[in-house]
């Protein structure tokens, strides 16, 4: 059985800009599924999870971007997930964001992302961190009331 999705609490002035969403967060701390779940409330979108294997060793973005238009079309919001695990991703995202995308990236590892998103993406992103649940959100999630 799927439980309930669990609002999370994420200042939504952040997320109505064009600046490049940039969610970072410890593993399994929601990131993805924030992302999908706010992303599906906009309409269609594009997505990419760079922690599949199949996509570990891309070295060509024009193929990339040519399968990912194929799949979505050409959506006008892309999620790139786990984008630190692509070699020189900030030259696809800024490619992207050129091309007049709406990105939102998700990453684990702050401190490879916090120094590369301070070079690379200076002035052009919103970074949003998820943390796990608190304990209100646990609750929430499980349906269970302090008594």
């Amino acid at each position: 059985m799927r439980e309930p999705y669990v609002e999370r609490r994420v200042n939504t002035p952040l997320l109505d800009n064009d600046l490049i969403k940039v969610i970072l967060g410890p593993r399994r701390a929601g990131k993805s599924c924030f992302a999908i779940h706010w992303l599906s409330s906009l309409g269609s979108f594009g997505y990419a999870n760079f922690d599949d294997e199949r996509l570990l060793d891309v070295a060509n973005y024009d193929e990339l971007i040519a399968a990912m238009d194929s799949v979505y079309g050409k959506p006008k919001h892309l999620l790139l997930d786990e984008i630190q695990n692509v070699p020189r991703w900030e030259l696809l995202v800024n490619r992207l964001q050129r091309q007049g995308c709406r990105l939102v990236l998700t990453g684990s590892n702050a401190h490879l992302l916090s120094k590369e998103l301070a070079t690379h993406l200076t002035g052009r992103h919103t970074p949003i961190v998820i943390f796990p649940f608190s304990f209100s959100e646990y609750l929430q999630a499980k349906g269970a009331q302090l008594t």
